[in-house]
């Protein structure tokens, strides 16, 4: 009779644990469905400031919302950055790809628009960066991709403008947001030897309305022509009001690489190398010194080769991505002191 009672007594004790058990396992689902059914825009993290995106939350989903308060911009401090003009061509080189591989900034919402490889470029959106309407995006060079200016349009609701010289599209509206112009962005005013309209990025901007009042973005890709564009840029100001900047670099070495004729550089000798790279890096430097940051860069695998003067594999092309830090505030930035990379000195 005990040996009876004993086995009915076992018999609840794991009865009474399955139950519990159920009972956990049902309240864990009913908790993961809750939290998964959620809209995105309801979780821990995510900017107030895509609510006019995404529709108002209700006040359930207000309270859920958990906004980081930590800055969303790191700005480095560091050694200014110099190349000297008797280095040997090896160590001008090393210097030069050392400083375009180097970020001044993160910014902590840097995000991919358009395609994660070409037809994309990289965009910050932390404050006080973020895209708000009525933004304002140029986008020169567009070459039928049409990936990031229709992810702008579409997703944040960017009046874009996009210029193109090389396109023979004759419409003017790609959509309700998108505007076409059949011209072109240069160091001048004019007509280039092609027959295209050539406007500089004064030009432009004055042409559009929005010269002397912020920019959300400019992007470039214009084909070796963005460092004459990029010095005249400098020259008549027309950065300042900027907010972040975007092209892609070539170097001489395009023509070698990929066996262009037209409008070649000068015959490679050391001394021609050697000026080109110092020329490079002085336009750079102007754009840090009117306020540009790097916060993201993209080697362009395409267009690798092996440097006859240090043997290493370096690339011709670089997407470059700044921030104007002149647009910054003290509550979204942080400050780091870096330890310096680079050697030397050279005066601009």
């Amino acid at each position: 009779m005990t040996e009876t009672l004993m086995i009915r007594l076992r018999t609840k004790q794991r009865a009474a644990v399955i139950a519990v058990l159920l009972l956990f396992t049902i309240a864990i689902i009913i908790w993961l469905n809750n939290e998964l059914s959620k809209p995105y825009y309801s979780r821990p993290y995510v900017d107030p400031e895509l609510w006019k995106y995404l529709g108002p939350p209700d006040e359930t989903t207000r309270k859920a919302i958990v906004t980081p308060k930590i800055p969303q911009i790191e700005v480095k401090i560091k050694p200014s950055v110099s190349i000297q003009q008797d280095w040997p061509i090896a160590k001008v080189e090393e210097q030069f790809f050392r400083y375009l591989e180097n970020k001044d900034v993160r910014c902590l919402k840097d995000t991919r628009l358009g395609n994660w490889n070409e037809g994309g470029w990289n965009v910050c959106l932390s404050p006080p960066f973020l895209f708000k309407r009525p933004c304002i995006v140029f986008s020169f060079g567009i070459g039928y991709d049409w990936q990031f200016d229709d992810s702008v349009a579409n997703n944040f609701h960017c009046h874009v403008l996009a210029f193109d010289p090389s396109m023979n599209e004759t419409y003017v509206k790609r959509s309700a947001l998108i505007d076409f112009r059949k011209t072109g962005l240069g160091a001048r005013n004019g007509i280039s030897p092609e027959g295209w309209q050539m406007k500089t990025l004064a030009r432009h901007l004055k042409d559009e309305g929005f010269w002397g009042v912020p920019v959300d973005y400019v992007k470039m890709d214009i084909e070796f022509s963005e460092w004459e564009v990029l010095r005249q840029a400098v020259r008549d100001n027309s950065l300042k009001y900027v907010k972040q900047l975007a092209f892609e670099i070539h170097t001489p070495e395009m023509y070698r690489i990929f066996k262009l004729k037209k409008n070649p550089p000068p015959p490679r000798t050391q001394q021609n190398d050697k000026s080109d790279f110092l020329r490079m890096f002085d336009t750079l430097k102007a754009l840090e010194e009117l306020g540009f940051k790097k916060f993201n860069y993209r080697l362009n695998p395409f267009g690798e080769y092996t440097s006859v003067y240090s043997r290493k594999v370096r690339s011709c092309c670089y997407d470059l991505h700044f921030i104007n830090v002149n647009f910054l505030s003290k509550n979204s930035t942080k400050y780091v002191t870096e330890s310096p990379r680079y050697v030397g000195a050279r005066s601009l």
